[in-house]
């Protein structure tokens, strides 16, 4: 049986059918004449734009955010928009000449991509940063009186986050007695020093004694000429200019780097080692230590 269509009833419903809405702006049929017409448009409009759709790129209803079609993707919303894709990075400041087990207290340790980021290490050594964008670029920094300014290589935060992320810290007398073995006096308000460790399987700076990958070259994108490096570390965790591929320290160096964005490469026949991103920034040592510096995969 057929309901009886209400004459009374039939503005709200042409408002409500697919293609009237535009017929109804050139007859203005929501003036005074039609009581009640101007209330329905605006009523329909607002449930359509206030329903909580995730992926329509409007926060609406139990939303925490909504990127839109870039949901899900590193630093924006979750995939079904409750919140942002953030991660934990954590680690330790070890001393050069104490590692594994020495620590260092009383450093400030900051994010370069997130300066407002800081934190200030323990007793432990140990530092923490919560609720970082997933997808983002992360490059950590640590200042101290007693040590060199230091920073870490770049890393892109996964969802499962950062853990172990060293600084191997020099400090000033050390720095400037490498510095005096590679004959370099070096020129801090233009240049940077990088360095990293070629490791092997299952090893990093935790582990006691000589962790180094041998027989190993390392380049550098974009390349730097020859006097800049590699100078590869000896077995005594000495660098020694002249070697042409890595010792079982594993330590390798260039020297007075032009600031820019660098990625270092390691080359050795049937072998696979994760690459390295480096951020040089003039009068700072850039150091990725092991596990996260070329590491055999």
């Amino acid at each position: 049986m057929r309901p009886r269509l209400v004459r009374s009833s039939l503005p709200g419903l042409l408002l409500r059918r697919p293609g009237v809405l535009v017929l109804c702006g050139l007859l203005a049929c929501g003036d005074a004449g039609s009581a009640g017409s101007d209330g329905d448009t605006q009523a329909t409009t607002q449930g359509e734009t206030g329903d909580a759709v995730c992926g329509d790129g409007e926060v609406a209803g139990g939303e925490v955010c909504d990127d839109g079609p870039d949901n899900g993707v590193g630093g924006k919303c979750k995939a079904d928009c409750s919140g942002l894709l953030v991660a934990t990075v954590e680690g330790d400041a070890i001393p050069f000449d104490a590692s594994p087990n020495g620590r260092i207290a009383g450093a400030e340790v900051a994010i370069l991509e997130f300066p407002e980021r800081t934190v200030v290490t323990g007793a432990d050594g140990k530092f923490k940063f919560e609720g970082l964008p997933v997808g983002a670029d992360v490059t950590l920094t640590m200042t101290h009186p007693d040590y060199h300014p230091i920073q870490t290589g770049t890393h892109v935060v996964p969802e499962a986050g950062l853990q172990r992320i060293t600084f191997q810290a020099v400090t000033h007398a050390i720095y400037d007695a490498l510095a005096a073995i590679v004959m370099v006096t070096p020129n801090e308000s233009e240049y940077c020093q990088m360095v990293t460790t070629v490791t092997r399987v299952g090893k990093s700076i935790y582990d006691e004694g000589a962790h180094g990958e041998a027989d190993v070259v390392v380049t550098l994108d974009p390349p730097l000429p020859a006097e800049n490096g590699p100078v590869y570390f000896n077995s005594s965790v000495i660098p020694e200019p002249g070697l042409t591929e890595t010792s079982d320290d594993g330590g390798v160096l260039f020297v007075q780097v032009p600031p820019g964005e660098y990625t270092w490469t390691a080359t050795k026949a049937g072998a696979e080692f994760r690459q390295v991103r480096m951020k040089c920034r003039a009068g700072w040592l850039i150091n990725a230590a092991p596990p996260w510096g070329l590491q055999r995969l």
